[in-house]
């Protein structure tokens, strides 16, 4: 029994992975990007989206109904025209979308919250060949609670499939450096394993080309370091293979190094493509400044902040938002200070040191390819968080060693003590230290942190709550704020009239049409919605509401949704077919796009 306590202790963590990332998975309104998901995965393009016109407000739900004559090759072709993404999770998702009952919003996210659940069983099984079965085990746990990998699990997008890719792919880097290293030679189904993954993730999400050349290049740092520093690196050969055999393994390696490209050949015209999109405009300052150059720097700080603790400090008020960012930096100094010296203790034990290194580069290259990006393209992709999910297996992998590791100076004090050991095996949660494979008077420091461990798992699993609970990680546009607030006086008659120029902003006006439709039901006044073309002015908007026919004899409430029109810019008065309506001051918000109301008159109060 003793033997499957890790393996029992890895299912709890299962569960509990399973239940935070499954809790209230509906609730979060759809965002933008959800919305481009869906629609893809219904099998469906923009062209069934209805513009510049009136249409009933119902007409928009009808669009996200399943196409299940779709195919794959079909959604790759809507996907390589009309989106910046490669096709694979479109193609997966609408399978599952036509295997799985319940709303498409569930359906979508449901797989995305498995490939999370399965990312956490991974990341057992890449800290079980790179350090240990205990490292595993509590690498595993960082995961299952880290708010982050909760956050990107509850996103119906494709990022939890591409993060679960990079664990499997970072297990075939440590297991191809270890063969290196012990054996002199590769074994055919770890690189053929690395080769698929490696692919798999190319036709997944682009970020994953980072992570394929980051892995590339640690594989030739630590080849160069073998030969030029073997000694300081520590990755001194057992034995020297014959020439001939090292070359025949440098071209195997060489092979399976460059077989991923080879597949992803038919992909790369798209690729390029792709590449010079307005879509991927947003990257770039709106107006530059020379804040620009160091905002990437905290933006990325800020994003290995909430990998481990995420506080409500958005949209609060300020008796909440204080202690919460006092407590996350008080947290995160401690738990520095605490981790720092078992990190250093993962690369000076000769048990760990191959397997720390190789992931220590791998984040490394990965954040050097973000800044070449940012300085050097001038696309700021650290402005996202969750555009860090490519590297973070590299930070969760190394963390959970670490935490498993005993401070430098034990070696130096007990050489016989055990490279990995167990701090809370003489703590006051005893139950830990079995969750590791460990007695609970196993060897331990006198001055061990027995409060880390604990400490952090029950900061990530609050954590987590306030990520299920939605008072974390909140988007710039909140549907179901300018939802409420369109619908201001739910007993009027309801127009709605969103501006547009590309289709990014049309999919932000369908993710407000659809919490509009959740609050107001069939039995309230009419209400339409619109998406009008707003170029090559917002003079296009003003002269097509004129023509908007079949309204109600009654007053109606007309918003218009105005993306990077001014407040000052809203006309006073519109037409809106043969009525007039007047701007009403009291009226205009700013959830991160900006909408106006009009007010205008009932045909029977029109002047002759």
């Amino acid at each position: 029994m003793y033997r499957y306590r890790p393996y029992l202790s890895l299912a709890g963590i299962l569960i509990l992975g399973t239940v935070l990332r499954f809790a209230q998975l509906e609730a979060k309104p759809v965002w933008l990007d959800e919305i481009l998901t869906g629609l893809f995965s219904l099998g469906h393009s923009y062209e069934n989206i209805p513009l510049d016109a009136v249409f009933p407000l119902a007409q928009f739900a009808d669009i996200f109904t399943l196409n299940s004559t779709a195919s794959c090759q079909k959604i790759a072709e809507m996907v390589a025209t009309e989106s910046t993404h490669p096709p694979l999770f479109f193609c997966l998702t609408h399978e599952w979308l036509s295997t799985v009952q319940g709303s498409w919003v569930w359906q979508a996210r449901s797989l995305c919250a498995l490939f999370g659940v399965g990312a956490i069983a991974a990341m057992y099984g890449l800290n079980r060949i790179a350090f240990s079965r205990q490292a595993g085990v509590m690498g595993a746990a960082v995961m299952a609670v880290s708010p982050f990998a909760v956050y990107l699990s509850q996103e119906a997008r494709h990022y939890t499939l591409p993060m679960l890719l990079v664990i499997l792919s970072l297990m075939g880097l440590i297991q191809i450096q270890k063969d290196l290293h012990h054996r002199g030679k590769i074994r055919p189904w770890v690189g053929i394993s690395w080769v698929i993954f490696n692919t798999l993730g190319l036709y997944t999400h682009y970020f994953f080309l980072l992570a394929w050349v980051a892995e590339l290049l640690t594989i030739l740092a630590l080849s160069l370091g073998k030969y030029l520093h073997p000694v300081s690196l520590g990755l001194q050969q057992q034995s020297s293979p014959a020439p001939a055999k090292e070359m025949v393994t440098w071209l195997n390696l060489g092979g399976y190094s460059l077989l991923p490209l080879l597949l992803y050949l038919p992909w790369l015209p798209t690729l390029h493509n792709h590449f010079s999109r307005p879509e991927t405009d947003w990257f770039k300052p709106f107006e530059p400044s020379w804040v620009d150059s160091i905002t990437p720097i905290f933006q990325t700080l800020a994003g290995w902040l909430v990998m481990v603790v995420a506080f409500p400090v958005e949209n609060q008020p300020l008796w909440i938002v204080i202690p919460s960012a006092i407590l996350m930096l008080l947290w995160s100094g401690y738990f520095l200070l605490s981790i720092t010296p078992r990190i250093k203790a993962l690369f000076t034990s000769p048990n760990t040191r191959l397997s720390g290194l190789t992931l220590l580069f791998f984040t490394g290259f990965v954040l050097l390819e973000y800044l070449t990006i940012v300085y050097g393209v001038g696309k700021d992709i650290t402005s996202a968080v969750r555009y860090h999910f490519i590297y973070y297996p590299g930070i969760c992998a190394l963390l959970g060693a670490s935490l498993m590791m005993n401070p430098v100076g034990r070696e130096e004090t007990n050489p016989s003590a055990p490279v990995l050991s167990n701090p809370l095996a003489k703590s006051r949660f005893p139950i830990l230290a079995r969750a590791g494979g460990l007695s609970p008077d196993s060897p331990t420091l006198k001055d061990a942190a027995s409060y880390l461990i604990p400490g952090f798992l029950i900061v990530g699993l609050i954590s987590s709550v306030f990520v299920v609970s939605n008072w974390v990680f909140q988007k710039s546009y909140d549907p179901a704020g300018v939802a409420q607030q369109l619908n201001l006086e739910p007993t009027v008659p309801l127009v709605v009239v969103v501006g547009y120029e590309n289709m990014q902003e049309v999919a932000l006006g369908l993710s407000f049409a659809l919490e509009l439709d959740k609050i107001r039901p069939g039995n309230l006044p009419e209400t339409g919605w619109a998406f009008m073309t707003r170029s090559p002015s917002y003079q296009s908007v003003w002269e097509n509401l004129g023509s908007v026919s079949g309204l109600p004899p009654s007053a109606v409430n007309l918003w218009i949704v105005a993306p990077g029109l001014r407040q000052r810019e809203y006309p006073p008065q519109l037409g809106l077919g043969d009525r007039l309506c007047n701007l009403d001051p009291n009226h205009y918000y700013r959830l991160g796009i900006p909408y106006q109301l009009y007010r205008c008159a009932g045909a029977e109060n029109e002047p002759a």
